[in-house]
């Protein structure tokens, strides 16, 4: 019984662990010398590199229907590849317009 229990909380502790392509650390590499990032921790670097390699799946897929015929557009990496689409989002529609009237 005990040889169950802490098998189950290895495992919970090692399913936190995000997991990562160890095939795409080159191009990660590329993306934060391109973009200029740098992160204040391991942990915080683990997370934007998981964030990261979602958004690349989600481009190669939309660039895959795209290919098909499914879309009229193709999508690309940019800065913001590491953000999260609710990062992104509040970061980039806090813009507040100015009160002056223009002439």
């Amino acid at each position: 019984m005990k040889a169950v229990i802490i098998f189950c909380v290895l495992f919970a502790g090692a399913s936190c662990v995000p997991m990562l392509n160890e095939y795409r650390s080159n191009e990660w590499t590329l993306f934060k010398q391109v973009h200029g990032k740098q992160y204040e921790s391991m942990k915080e670097e683990l997370t934007r590199r998981s964030i990261w390699e979602k958004n690349v799946a989600k481009i190669q897929q939309h660039n895959l229907e795209a290919d098909l015929g499914i879309h009229t557009y193709t999508l690309g990496m940019n800065r913001f590849g590491d953000m999260t689409n609710e990062e992104f989002r509040k970061q980039m529609n806090g813009f507040k317009a100015s009160a002056a009237p223009i002439e």
